[in-house]
């Protein structure tokens, strides 16, 4: 059983933190607390007092409360002092991870991804008005944040697209293909960077492109200025550029009516192609790596037609059986 001395100042510390005691007793339990305990807001609550010397000294010290003394202000108790300090620290704890959610947020990129599956031209149109004509096999990311960053940004991981970029000289377009980075303001061009092909083409058709080639501290500008019917060519081994005039119309004509450009490709380059049009099994026959290039230009038919074209411009022969084409290398 708790004593008489016990409830009563349990009752009293319980009026103390709700600001019910009078201003003489919550006095003395300010100047008490202030006196005989440094961490008097862990031992306020009834069941921390535990020292019975303690108690009865505070007891004691109530009861001869008779006189009010000097008005001291509710808000510099010890208790508001901590439960001051309690708020302070949450709300820079709180302000903290909120900045930090916010950075968080900022940094991380997300991206809205466009795919064309084998045999399949596609075309999208972003919210800035630009509009990227998809080849074949072709994936291309879009910043979520597109419509309202300083900058346009994209990445396109694989394949062939064809970009007619709307204008704004305040916010320049970009597209990300490995090391690779294309810069405009607002012109029309063609990328093709597949994985066999082991390069990277850039053919513009209207205005000016910037291409530059980026690794970790490396940077260097392939091209300052590319304009109409210039081709670049990265080549992705040796590391080397090649530009040429040529009637980029040619190189873009699949976008309309999915014709086929083979521009100095390797047999295998073009079976890998035939793969991606026609979306079946194409094979090379023989052990021997084919170096020999082919270039040509061919209207969209049916695989038969497509396949007699080939062989009557480069003398090789094919066999075509189950979905699966095997190509074998002329003589």
């Amino acid at each position: 059983m708790r004593s008489r001395k016990q409830k009563l100042l349990s009752k009293k510390l319980h009026d103390y933190q709700n600001g019910k005691l009078s201003l003489p007793e919550r006095t003395v339990i300010d100047k008490w607390f202030d006196g005989k305990l440094i961490d008097a807001h862990r031992e306020a609550h009834e069941s921390n007092i535990q020292d019975e010397g303690r108690a009865n000294e505070l007891f004691a010290a109530i009861k001869q409360a008779i006189e009010p003394e000097q008005k001291r202000s509710w808000r510099s108790t010890t208790w508001l002092k901590v439960a001051c300090t309690i708020l302070v620290l949450s709300g820079l704890t709180l302000l903290y991870n909120k900045q930090q959610s916010n950075e968080t947020a900022k940094n991380q990129i997300t991206w809205q991804t466009y795919s064309t599956a084998k045999g399949e031209v596609k075309k999208i149109t972003l919210p800035d008005g630009t509009l990227i004509w998809m080849n074949a096999a072709t994936q291309i990311r879009v910043n979520t944040d597109f419509k309202t960053s300083k900058a346009r940004k994209l990445q396109m991981d694989f394949g062939e697209a064809f970009f007619q970029v709307q204008r704004d000289t305040l916010r320049p377009f970009s597209i990300s293909t490995g090391h690779l980075l294309t810069t405009v303001l607002g012109t029309s061009f063609n990328i093709k960077s597949y994985p066999e092909l082991k390069s990277y083409k850039v053919a513009v058709a209207t205005g000016k492109v910037k291409v530059t080639y980026e690794d970790g501290n490396r940077r260097s500008v392939l091209s300052s200025g590319l304009v109409k019917d210039q081709i670049l060519n990265f080549n992705l081994l040796t590391q080397k550029t090649k530009i040429k005039l040529q009637n980029v119309s040619e190189v873009t004509q699949w976008k309309s009516n999915r014709s086929l450009f083979f521009d100095e490709l390797t047999l295998d380059q073009i079976a890998a192609e035939l793969a991606r049009q026609y979306n079946i099994v194409v094979k090379v026959s023989g052990l021997k790596k084919q170096t020999r290039t082919y270039t040509m230009q061919l209207d969209y038919q049916d695989l038969n037609a497509t396949l007699q074209q080939i062989v009557l411009r480069t003398g090789i022969s094919y066999q075509l059986a189950n979905k699966v084409l095997t190509l074998k290398p002329g003589i």
